[in-house]
């Protein structure tokens, strides 16, 4: 005789309903849906799925940790926190990014990196010259995984690099790095000729 207790299926999804769409996002969600080929439902869904499958993302909007060290940069600076939400510029396919060549599996991981940035935030942010008079909220993150990266080795920093910081000069790049693993008091890096 089998004993067993036959568990249920559980689906693993939700359903959502959104009542009271303005009618210029409706038909903004109806002309991106068939741009792309898809219903509105389906594209809602992949674009949520996305939006908010996002780690870095998720963090950033609702970490304690992230938003004290926001203010404190913005005390530091003396510039406002923008008042809606920016993830600090980072796109989906950034943050992506930042977690694969980082290794950054769960929100234990950026809690991690933010604890130990956090002597060296000023620092990062004040390299910063973006000429905006307004410091995006999800800043110290940013500045954290930057902090994070700089003390990974020369191979991976080189990755880092061309991955994430194409469009910086290669100079300043350098420069932020070894300002950064200065302070953490991390060996000089070698890095090869122009």
């Amino acid at each position: 005789m089998d004993n067993k207790v036959k568990k249920p299926k559980i689906d693993a999804s939700s359903t959502l309903t959104v009542r009271h769409i303005p009618a210029d996002v409706d038909a903004a969600i109806t002309a991106q849906a068939k741009a792309a080929g898809k219903s509105k439902s389906d594209y809602i869904q992949e674009f949520l799925s996305a939006s908010f499958g996002d780690l870095i993302g998720n963090f950033s909007r609702s970490s304690e940790l992230v938003a004290l060290m926001d203010r404190e940069l913005s005390s530091v600076t003396g510039l406002p926190l923008t008042e809606n939400w920016y993830d600090a510029g980072h796109t989906l396919a950034d943050n992506r990014e930042y977690c694969r060549l980082l290794q950054i599996g769960s929100e234990g991981d950026l809690q991690r990196i933010m604890m130990a940035a956090v002597p060296w935030l000023t620092l990062r942010v004040q390299q910063l010259d973006t000429g905006i008079p307004l410091l995006p909220q999800g800043i110290s993150l940013t500045c954290a995984l930057f902090i994070e990266a700089a003390g990974r080795e020369l191979p991976a920093l080189n990755v880092f690099r061309r991955h994430l910081f194409w469009y910086m000069d290669e100079a300043q790049f350098r420069t932020d790095v070894d300002t950064i693993r200065a302070a953490r008091l991390l060996p000089t890096l070698a890095w090869p000729e122009f």
